[in-house]
């Protein structure tokens, strides 16, 4: 196979695949040459990269490249997603590979059960998690049935927190009411409380106990603040909490570069408006000329560390949103406040974008 093919294999790595696969030894030579070289036709991959998943998963050294082509295709139709990406997939997460279009189609109508959700919204949450096609459907059921109990949740609710975070699935309901009741130790809160804040974040019960606490310490300690004070900034935007300790630091400081103001004077609004936190440097610059021209509009002669100062969440609203508000305050139309201007619902800003449309 190295010879015709082109594959570096050691007779170490013969003997590895050898006893997970024991049968590789009764298959004959040209047999399994053929196999590879017609799964590195159909699956248009190189040597270098088919070997890995190979060593592996050495069944597939004896599969008939048809076998597998019907497989792949069977699986990546069931959960809507294209040949090429979910042959991406399947090299990435080896575990997928020996999955069966049967136990895919029972691994949906499982999910679909248990969370009483749509197939359709089942196979997106697969899509997004694709992992979780190597896992035992019952297993899931089980895990769903008791984290619902033991978190006193209902299976819609459940539902919106698997959606976001699918792996939890695959999280023992024990493990996930241990992290809620450290998540609650640690905030001093109630645990109903505690369950409602990590249900806005759901990727909090995929963190441990001690990475959140730890990056309460540091940020805490970088921003030159108490570690009350960051707790209860986590508390307005929990999101924040699987930030990176340097990431909070150096976007605090970008955002102090950005707006010509200093950074004991921009660490305050940003606890007080975290959300911006989540705001990339360039994003908050390339909207920065906007939400001054609509300033300016208005009659508010703002540099940018005014708006950072007197309208800071500006800076969360699309371009296209501040675009069409600027049109709407060069006409005089709408409210003469900055943020009730941007704040005003597509609902009441329809027809004044509509009557403007017909304005010079």
């Amino acid at each position: 196979m190295n010879r015709r093919l082109g594959f570096t294999l050691t007779l170490s790595d013969l003997e590895c695949a050898y006893r997970i696969d024991p049968r590789l030894g009764e298959a004959a030579t040209e047999t399994v040459v053929s196999n590879v070289a017609g799964l590195m036709r159909l699956l248009s991959l190189s040597p270098k990269t088919l070997q890995p998943f190979l060593l592996a998963i050495p069944p597939f050294f004896r599969r008939s490249p048809s076998s597998v082509q019907t497989q792949f295709t069977d699986n990546a139709a069931l959960i809507g997603m294209p040949w090429k990406r979910y042959v991406k997939k399947v090299l990435k997460h080896h575990r997928i590979a020996n999955t069966t279009p049967a136990g895919v189609q029972n691994l949906i109508a499982t999910l679909s059960f248990s969370l009483a959700m749509k197939p359709t919204s089942v196979t997106a949450m697969l899509r997004r998690n694709i992992q979780l096609l190597a896992s035992n459907a019952d297993t899931l059921a089980d895990n769903i049935t008791a984290a619902i109990a033991l978190l006193d949740l209902s299976p819609q609710s459940y539902a919106k927190i698997a959606t976001r975070m699918p792996s939890l699935l695959a999280t023992p309901a024990l493990t996930l009411q241990a992290k809620v009741n450290a998540f609650a130790e640690t905030f001093g809160i109630p645990l109903s409380a505690a369950l409602k804040v990590m249900q806005r974040a759901p990727q909090l019960m995929a963190m441990a106990p001690q990475t959140i606490l730890g990056n309460i310490e540091a940020t805490a300690a970088l921003l030159a603040i108490s570690t009350e004070t960051w707790r209860a900034t986590i508390l307005k935007r929990p999101s924040i909490t699987g930030y990176r300790p340097e990431t909070i630091r150096a976007s605090a400081n970008d955002i102090a570069e950005l707006c010509c103001s200093p950074l004991h004077e921009v660490i305050p609004i940003l606890l007080k408006y975290p959300a911006i936190f989540g705001l990339s440097t360039k994003s908050m610059q390339d909207k920065l000329p906007h939400i001054l021209a609509v300033c300016h509009a208005l009659g508010y002669k703002y540099s940018a560390a005014d708006v950072l100062r007197e309208c800071p969440l500006a800076f969360t609203y699309a371009t296209e949103r501040l675009m069409q508000r600027l049109r709407l305050a060069q006409l005089g139309l709408g409210p003469a406040s900055i943020m009730n201007l941007l704040s005003l619902a597509d609902v009441k800003a329809e027809p004044l974008l509509k009557r403007s449309a017909f304005l010079p």
